[in-house]
């Protein structure tokens, strides 16, 4: 696991210059393939959505696609949305309180069927604009893995694909 303030320098430096429907396709088919790449077998759902609830990019690598991962994405980006943090972050911040740090429900009155602080979820920011713009989720893996796929995808598109 990574510790918690690699997982704060993530979220303050992984920022967007801009981000539109295309870098969302980009980025997602980029996940795609490298969850792909690293777990062949396994279903792994993506998505990429706006605050609003519209989906810019959604797949599932392989059969068979679990009924469950529908419920993680969800509860994952609402985590994200609410919250404005990566998912593994929040998770790990419960942790380092002596908290269980796998639900939320342990640190604020909430719905855990609503929410999940399981790694995965990433928030998108644009520098210059507040707040969350955007959603990345991953789903199917290990929560440390999930969480790398989004932060090595993030990185990898924003070295070679935004700075063209």
């Amino acid at each position: 696991m990574p510790p918690l303030a690699e997982l704060h320098r993530q979220q303050e430096t992984l920022i967007f210059p801009h981000f539109t429907t295309q870098d969302a396709f980009e980025l997602g088919s980029h996940l795609r393939t490298e969850a792909l790449l690293a777990h062949p077998r396994t279903p792994v759902a993506i998505r990429i959505s706006l605050p609003t609830g519209q989906i810019l990019f959604t797949t599932v690598t392989c059969s068979p696609a679990v009924p469950d991962s529908e419920s993680w994405l969800n509860r994952k980006a609402a985590t994200v949305l609410r919250y404005g943090c990566s998912t593994l972050y929040l998770g790990e911040k419960m942790r380092s309180k002596g908290l269980k740090g796998d639900r939320i429900s342990e640190m604020a009155p909430v719905d855990d069927a609503q929410y999940a602080c399981h790694g995965g979820g990433f928030p998108v920011r644009i520098r210059g604009i507040e707040g969350v713009v955007a959603v990345i989720v991953v789903s199917g893996l290990a929560q440390e893995e999930d969480h790398k796929i989004v932060v090595e995808g993030i990185e990898w598109f924003l070295e070679h694909v935004q700075k063209k």
